[in-house]
């Protein structure tokens, strides 16, 4: 053990510091079937980026006859390696690879931080015995210099696993506050990545140090002019893809790749106004309504969409959600109708008139009229209330926008006492947020960070999700009598559309 700390901090041998790190590396117990350590595919692949890891597994052809007691005994001498090496002289090993950072070798450095991630990854499987603040005043910064400074995304990923391990803690949490703000633009980027960043900026996010409007930032794009189609009436994004619809009957679709929408295809197969689109969680299909009483159903492909359906559903759509066995659609009449693919409709009767509708498994909840939100059971075909607000003598309370994610009903409308929105908990239908606005909320999109809010008027409120806490607004320019008809953000948060009654499609970019 003292030969191997001796080797680390050898600056003037880096063959020595080389060997050593090697044999830190094969004491991990992660060997390839040629023997060869793969620590950092293993590294990698725990936080949440298994491509390195699964084409190793191909190209060396590893052992598929190793049974589980043998997978684990090699987790517990893993377990036991790294215990002893951490432990070593309370944690010297750790000062040791903080000079191997500063090596100017980009082979010690590399191989360093693969080393360094495992042992701190090891410390918080174990139970604390004061080496972890000794690791994080060695190596905390120098993980922070190769997420702000390396080049290579895989690197960036495995000290992003050994930032997740210092922030799970208290004092941890607090010293990468400071690198809060250097760091986000970089966290963001990468989240796409791998798994452990989310987690990162989670608990950044709720640090109470931290004010939440410093990490946001959007830059304005170039507007499109789709006026040639009338109003922008839907919008979703899946996949790198817009996908808008107008009144005069079109759809487009929009390679959102680039700081500029490109379009690459426009479908008229409806003869009328498209209202609205969908596209459920598995997004194998689009479903498209319309003011000429159809309802389409389109495969979806790379660079395109093609019609495989058209369903006469003898009333307008307005509002529209769907799956695999039925369509559940809102006319101007009240209730909600549940038309089975098969051709059969049914009528959900209710005294509201039904302004959006989401799906969730065989629930669907229809905002309504009347500041209610409807729970339809899909089995039974029955109604329930699932929320009534307040009524007021003065004025129609709506609910305009209902989104459900991760667990979340997100209802939004007219503004009532100051409040504009609400968030439940669907499993017990519990409050757990809401959004303060004087201004009714027309349109509302949730990504994994954020949740967007849009008026009529052009103003966009940006809410942090975590916490449902409004950060930024955003005000559309040249908006005139025209109205915000639709918003759709990316599930990565990298961009935020907006389309208007007057054809103007408006894209941001989102740091």
């Amino acid at each position: 053990m003292e030969a191997l700390l001796e080797a680390l901090q050898r600056k003037d041998f880096p063959s020595s510091q080389i060997t050593a790190l090697a044999m830190l590396s094969s004491l991990s117990g992660h060997f390839r079937a040629s023997k060869k350590p793969y620590m950092e595919s293993w590294l990698l692949k725990i936080a949440g980026f298994d491509q390195p890891y699964n084409a190793m597994i191909r190209v060396e052809e590893m052992k598929t006859n190793e049974t589980k007691e043998d997978e684990k005994a090699a987790r517990a001498w893993e377990k036991r390696m790294a215990f002893v090496l951490s432990n070593h002289e309370k944690g010297v090993i750790f000062k040791a690879l903080e000079e191997c950072f500063k090596s100017n070798s980009i082979e010690i450095a590399k191989n360093c931080l693969v080393v360094a991630t495992w042992l701190v990854h090891m410390l918080y499987r174990f139970p604390d015995c004061g080496i972890r603040e000794v690791a994080r005043k060695s190596l905390l910064d120098k993980f922070i210099n190769v997420l702000q400074s390396s080049k290579n995304v895989e690197e960036k990923i495995v000290a992003a696993l050994a930032l997740r391990g210092f922030v799970s803690e208290p004092g941890g949490l607090n010293e990468m506050g400071v690198y809060a703000r250097s760091i986000w633009k970089t966290l963001r980027r990468l989240r796409k990545y791998c798994t452990v960043v989310h987690d990162i900026m989670k608990a950044l996010m709720n640090l109470p140090s931290i004010d939440s409007a410093e990490l946001w930032s959007c830059v304005e794009g170039p507007e499109t002019d789709v006026s040639m189609n009338g109003e922008i009436l839907s919008m979703l994004h899946i996949r790198n893809r817009l996908i808008s619809s107008h009144s005069d009957g079109t759809i487009k679709v929009w390679d959102t790749g680039k700081r500029v929408p490109r379009l690459i295809q426009e479908a008229r197969e409806h003869s009328k106004a498209v209202t609205c689109l969908y596209v459920p969680p598995s997004l194998d299909k689009l479903y498209s309504g319309s003011l000429d009483k159809t309802i389409r159903v389109w495969s979806i492909k790379q660079e395109e969409i093609h019609c495989i359906q058209v369903h006469d559903v003898k009333e307008a759509v307005l509002v529209l959600t769907a799956n695999a066995s039925v369509a559940c659609f809102s006319s101007q009449a009240n209730g909600v109708k549940v038309y089975n693919w098969s051709g059969v409709p049914r009528n959900i009767n209710f005294s509201k008139q039904v302004k959006c509708l989401m799906m969730d498994g065989d629930k669907l909840y229809c905002g309504c009229s009347g500041y209610a939100i409807q729970e339809v059971d899909l089995r039974t075909h029955t109604s329930s209330t699932f929320y009534s607000g307040a009524k007021k003598l003065l004025g129609k309370q709506t609910i305009f926008s209902v989104q459900i994610q991760d667990g979340l009903l997100y209802a939004c409308g007219s503004s009532v006492d100051g409040i504009s929105g609400w968030v439940f908990k669907l499993s017990s239908k519990a409050v757990i947020g809401s959004l303060p606005t004087g201004l009714d909320i027309q349109h509302t999109t949730v990504n994994n960070d954020f949740i967007f809010t849009a008026t009529k008027c052009g103003i966009i409120e940006v809410w942090l999700k975590e916490r449902v806490t409004k950060i930024a607004y955003i005000k559309m320019g040249n908006v005139g009598n025209a109205r915000t008809t639709s918003i759709a953000t990316d599930a990565d948060g990298q961009k935020l559309f907006a389309g208007t009654s007057d054809g103007r499609l408006q894209v941001w970019s989102l740091d």
